[in-house]
């Protein structure tokens, strides 16, 4: 069966993602990834109409959008399928959502920030997870020079006992990973420490709530309630415990907030 296709958007690079129509549906498709031979694997998955006009007028919200869904890309593998649900479930928060809320999301999910290094982002403004201000300087031309530079210097000098105790405690030592609890990972001369730490954290946050928000997804929680949570969280850590580094102190209000969305999950 040939599936008749036509590009409705495209930039200039063959490499950035692009929207054509699939017997009759808009799709966003791009290659990323790799198959077996090294190759670039081709993903793609339905947007909407006004998916599109904003995809074609926001570069900003473009460029972030691909980010997002470059890790889902690499985790298909040589050969897997993408995860279509959750490519789609990130369309309307990213490319619709209010500013903080869309920087709050990117707290918590995966993201290719080389990417946006390599189309000009400011990476002092990344680093501080001010996305929309770090992409005033992007351009559609990728220069990976930048890239170059950037994991030239962004070898970590290796943190402090307590933040790589906090880090690990969460499970999101070095980098990345899903917030959990555990105490196992940590020094038993730390737990201690550590514990405080996340009792300062969860009195900071006791009695708030993150409620379900299913225009986002089947999964989706409120972003206001959970940037809510967070900020709280992160004033109180930092206000009791001021020599954290900002990854031990995300890591933490990154804990509670998945806690929290968890919690309203299983409330249904």
């Amino acid at each position: 069966m040939v599936v008749m296709t036509e590009v409705h958007f495209a930039h200039a690079s063959p490499w950035m993602p692009r929207v054509i129509r699939a017997d009759g549906e808009l799709r966003l498709e791009l290659d990323a990834g790799a198959n077996a031979n090294h190759d670039p694997r081709r993903f793609a998955f339905p947007i909407s109409e006004a998916h599109l006009e904003v995809i074609r007028g926001d570069l900003t919200r473009y460029l972030l959008l691909w980010s997002a869904i470059l890790p889902l890309c690499v985790a298909a593998g040589i050969r897997g399928p993408l995860d279509e649900r959750a490519a789609v479930a990130l369309l309307d928060p990213i490319l619709f959502g209010a500013p903080a809320d869309v920087e709050s999301l990117f707290r918590g999910i995966r993201w290719d920030e080389r990417r946006l290094v390599a189309q000009g982002a400011d990476v002092e403004l990344l680093g501080r997870g001010q996305l929309f201000e770090a992409l005033r300087s992007a351009s559609t031309w990728s220069d990976w020079s930048l890239v170059h530079e950037y994991d030239a210097n962004r070898v970590p000098a290796r943190p402090a006992p307590l933040d790589e105790a906090l880090l690990k405690y969460t499970g999101r030592y070095p980098y990345g990973g899903k917030a959990v609890r555990d105490p196992g990972a940590v020094d038993p001369g730390l737990l201690p420490e550590v514990l405080r730490v996340i009792a300062t954290a969860e009195q900071a946050c006791a009695g708030m709530r993150i409620h379900r928000d299913r225009r986002r997804s089947e999964d989706g929680v409120n972003q206001r309630d959970w940037r809510r949570i967070e900020e709280k969280v992160q004033r109180a850590v930092r206000r009791a415990f001021p020599d954290l580094a900002d990854d031990a102190v995300r890591t933490v209000s990154f804990l509670m907030c998945s806690e929290a969305a968890d919690e309203a999950r299983k409330q249904g």
